[in-house]
């Protein structure tokens, strides 16, 4: 193997290792944020608000129900992260070949939308058995865990199930992870415009890099966000039907319930989530890399 391979596999590995690790971080710490909002978005329960959905969970349900389902993206989506850091990285650096001047910001958004894409491979599935166990309550379980969630799946739908809003993932996912590497980038370089691409970054650069692009992503992507959640929480019976997860349809029926406003539920709770998350996942992304590569 040559110098240049060499180079390029332990970056590669570097990229990848800090991926999976900021990735289990996210999850541990933000589970409970996303399963407010998913309970919110589902639209199976009335809530006035975020608080009132943590309050009414904790209340009926006691304070581990918050981390309903976070076996499923524990496991998953930190190989997930792996995938979207290290095809970012890649995507980045052939679309952009000098390694001594920052990528157009252009250019940072295209390589974040190809990740998104790349990364739906592994993120619907998880997202869809994610979200069918954060929604149950108890007292009217409808899944055991994890994997009888994917046996009921399977057995309904076919392996394709498992595959339900795939198309509404991609236009979420897609979008939203140029939205997130972008943003990240042009804060950064906002804030500290001296630095080159080469340089050491403080951590409060990178964590304030990545609470802004927490914030910022998810309002731009939340209208898809609630269509895509309502997709993937159908009950088996309904999912059959063709016509029940059609965007056009779900996106009618989310507007027929309060305007614009409704595709917006759970915003709040994805804010909070995604600037607290972002805060820890870019510094710890950053730091594990520079430390392996």
């Amino acid at each position: 193997m040559d110098s240049n391979s060499y180079e390029w596999l332990k970056r590669y590995a570097a990229e990848n290792v800090g991926g999976f690790i900021s990735g289990s971080v996210s999850i541990a710490v933000g589970h409970p944020f996303d399963t407010i909002k998913v309970r919110q978005q589902a639209g199976h329960t009335a809530y006035r608000g975020a608080l009132d959905c943590a309050r009414e969970t904790i209340r009926n349900e006691g304070i581990r129900a918050l981390w309903k389902g976070m076996m499923s993206p524990l496991v998953t989506n930190s190989s997930m992260n792996a995938i979207t850091f290290s095809s970012w990285q890649e995507a980045q650096r052939l679309l952009h070949f000098e390694e001594n001047v920052h990528a157009p910001l252009s250019k940072v958004f295209a390589a974040g939308s190809i990740a998104g894409l790349v990364q739906c491979s592994l993120a619907t599935p998880m997202e869809l058995v994610r979200i069918k166990l954060q929604v149950q309550q108890e007292g009217h379980r409808t899944y055991k865990g994890n994997f009888d969630c994917i046996q009921q799946v399977v057995r309904a739908e076919g392996l394709a199930g498992l595959y339900r809003g795939n198309v509404s993932m991609m236009l979420r996912e897609g979008p939203a992870f140029g939205v997130y590497f972008s943003v990240y980038e042009g804060t950064k370089r906002w804030l500290a415009p001296d630095l080159k691409p080469n340089d050491k970054e403080p951590m409060w650069l990178e964590a304030a890099g990545g609470a802004t692009t927490g914030a910022v992503t998810w309002t731009a992507v939340m209208p898809m966000d609630n269509i895509s959640t309502r997709i993937q929480s159908l009950p088996e019976e309904l999912a059959k039907d063709p016509e029940q997860r059609k965007l056009r349809r779900v996106a009618r029926d989310i507007y027929a319930e309060g305007g614009l406003r409704a595709f917006y539920r759970g915003l709040p709770a994805a804010i909070l989530r995604g600037v607290a998350l972002n805060a820890i996942v870019f510094p710890v992304y950053e730091t594990t890399v520079r430390g392996l590569a």
